[in-house]
């Protein structure tokens, strides 16, 4: 606070009391000894910013460095940039953030505020009743059967060392970060399984070509049976000498697949080679998902396919695909 602003401050308590002694007297409660309209000294043990209350809330948790790299680090730099005091929330809900990003940062935000109660740091959680945004829907836009076929096509023609990678997605609507990070001693041929139980995502806090290994997303494993048609392509890969730790896919270099070099270099290319309207390499999942309910699996069964904890999102992602009615049968010819 600098010399001006303190000297507001000071002259706005200034106007508050004299305004709150003035009320008094005409309502005849005036406090002669002044007592009741001291200002309380401030406790310098409590944060006066929200900034020093999300630190100390972090500092409580004691997580690791590429957690604290993800969410939290943008949501402080968020919070550093607009330096609002312990009540003020006007920096979130007037910023542009996407429905997802919002809804994501003030839950963490909210978690932060109930700490501090908790703790006695603040005496009021004034993010706990704001509403989240509403997202625009988006149309899922699948890969249509002919479609999947003009993509497997245009990789063999264009860079065929992916192609094994990308009917890998498309056919089991695995995370990238899943597909990447899947192992050899993920595959048993002997049960016809494939068995997901850890990604390779990039790590946010590294140089933005390390990764690191993880569980999955939801925390989930899961188990996919393997067509014939997959198992017949994964056993063409399948080297003499097997690395049980080694990766199934990987570069023509022999390196980590990179997700975004992937789209940009191959993904996206193969698409206009096939004048294949643009969607990301994420639509596979959504290809997988969606003709899985057009072939009549049960929602329970895609939910856990795709590596959901339950329905829900499925419910929300294909809820159109789902019992879709047809139209009644009205005379109009």
């Amino acid at each position: 606070m600098n010399a001006s602003e303190h000297t507001g401050h000071i002259l706005g308590l200034a106007e508050a009391i004299a305004s709150r002694i003035e009320k008094d007297i005409q309502a005849g409660h005036f406090d002669p000894i002044l007592k009741s309209y001291l200002v309380p000294k401030a406790d310098p043990s409590k944060p006066k910013t929200f900034l020093e209350l999300w630190d100390l809330w972090v500092g409580s948790l004691d997580l690791p460095e590429h957690t604290l790299a993800n969410h939290y680090r943008w949501t402080r730099v968020m919070i550093a940039k607009a330096n609002p005091g312990l009540t003020d929330t006007s920096w979130l809900t007037k910023s542009e953030l996407s429905a997802r990003t919002y809804k994501d940062r003030l839950s963490l935000i909210r978690s932060c505020c109930k700490w501090g109660l908790a703790k006695g740091l603040i005496a009021t959680n004034p993010y706990e009743n704001i509403k989240l945004r509403k997202s625009a829907s988006k149309e899922i836009k699948p890969f249509s059967s002919q479609e999947i076929k003009q993509i497997i096509q245009g990789f063999n023609d264009l860079f065929p060392h992916y192609t094994d990678f990308v009917i890998f997605l498309l056919a089991t609507g695995v995370r990238t970060s899943e597909a990447i990070g899947l192992r050899w001693s993920h595959l048993d041929f002997s049960k016809g399984e494939i068995i997901i139980k850890e990604s390779l995502p990039k790590d946010p806090s590294g140089n933005g070509y390390t990764r690191i290994r993880k569980e999955t997303k939801t925390g989930n494993i899961r188990y996919l049976s393997i067509p014939d048609d997959l198992r017949s392509l994964l056993m063409s890969l399948k080297p003499h000498k097997v690395d049980l730790d080694g990766l199934v896919f990987k570069t023509p270099e022999g390196c980590i697949i990179d997700a975004d070099n992937f789209r940009s270099r191959y993904w996206t290319l193969v698409l206009k080679h096939c004048q294949i309207p643009y969607r990301k390499p994420y639509t596979t999942r959504h290809t997988m998902g969606s003709h899985a309910i057009e072939q009549g699996i049960p929602v329970t069964g895609v939910a856990y396919l795709l590596g959901h904890k339950n329905s829900r999102m499925v419910i929300e992602t294909y809820g159109h695909m789902v019992n879709r009615p047809e139209l009644p049968d009205i005379p109009i010819g």
